[in-house]
């Protein structure tokens, strides 16, 4: 039984592309419907003449009627080789960038320029770079923040920095021991301040690079030479590890310990301002009213900024990849 999603191929978008008289008709596969935003708002920024239609994968039809949750990463990446200029996919990168020489996945979204990849380990990376949280809060709240975020963000990285070689030198030998899901009981807490927040991550992170340095005494040379690797080739060091680890967890830890805390406070000025201003009762109300309505869920509001594009080079890699494909 054929469904729907499975007609969307690289050759039915070719076909579709030609029998409308349409070339610039593009599908991008994407993993799933936050990525699909995020594409969106990339692609369409830097190919503003191609019509894109994105297409998320989430859950797969079987022929017995079953319904089988699918990987999107695992089912765009089976099905590139057939990828072509009017169909594309787009993935987070995860470890395989760095890892680019090591696993299959990293070899075939190198070796396929019709498969577009974040190079950060995933959007939210991206979403929470240091150099856009400053005007993120200030649009979201109407306040400014003396926070330094590039300097919490680089102290995080330093925290981290150790760790991330470990995680991604084990994954190259295709040992488990500290996968990047493991990232969740390093970078997330419920500590809603974020100097505390940050020092029981650094006390987490200490820990585990001990035992770690204990157990694989034997691979530090080797698990040394990757390092510097990495950064000759990468520019992965101390002060971006930030970038690398795994995003969802590095947006949790921000969301929880750093963002939500301050934004709520900020808030409460900007709307303590209005209630006390010279505005008379109508106008007032009026602007207190429009405030409230754009008092979204942080979270959201997060998930959608975009405030990336041209403030690093990862961007620019992914703009040189879009200029080979079209």
């Amino acid at each position: 039984m054929a469904t729907l999603e499975s007609a969307f191929n690289p050759q039915y978008s070719e076909n579709a592309s030609i029998l409308t008289g349409n070339p610039d008709r593009v599908t991008v596969e994407v993993e799933d419907s936050i990525d699909a935003d995020f594409w969106r708002d990339l692609l369409q920024g830097l190919r503003p003449h191609k019509e894109f239609h994105f297409d998320p994968y989430h859950t797969i039809l079987k022929e017995d009627g079953t319904e089988q949750r699918v990987h999107g990463k695992t089912r765009i990446l089976a099905s590139a080789k057939d990828f072509n200029q009017w169909h594309i996919g787009c993935v987070d990168s995860d470890y395989d960038w760095l890892l680019s020489d090591y696993t299959e996945d990293g070899k075939v979204i190198t070796g396929n320029k019709y498969l577009l990849q974040t190079y950060a380990y995933s959007i939210e990376n991206l979403m929470c770079l240091s150099s856009s949280l400053g005007d993120f809060c200030c649009n979201t709240t109407e306040e400014t923040t003396d926070f330094d975020f590039a300097d919490y963000m680089s102290r995080l990285s330093q925290t981290v920095y150790p760790l991330l070689i470990w995680s991604v030198y084990l994954c190259s030998q295709g040992n488990e021991t500290f996968t990047p899901t493991a990232w969740r009981d390093v970078l997330v807490n419920t500590i809603r301040d974020a100097e505390a927040s940050l020092a029981k991550v650094a006390e987490k992170t200490k820990e585990i690079v001990e035992t770690l340095g204990r157990d694989f005494a034997s691979e530090t040379e080797e698990k040394d030479k990757l390092e510097a690797k990495l950064a000759d080739e990468k520019s992965v060091s101390s002060n971006n590890a930030y970038l690398f680890v795994r995003g969802h967890e590095l947006f949790d830890h921000l969301l929880n310990s750093v963002l939500g805390p301050m934004m709520t406070e900020l808030r409460q000025q900007h709307y303590k301002k209005l209630q006390d201003s010279d505005l008379d009762s109508e106008n007032r109300k009026s602007t207190l009213r429009a405030y409230q309505a754009k008092d979204g869920s942080i979270k959201h509001l997060l998930s959608h900024n975009y405030r990336y594009k041209g403030q690093i080079d990862l961007y620019d890699k992914i703009a040189q990849d879009v200029s080979l494909i079209w």
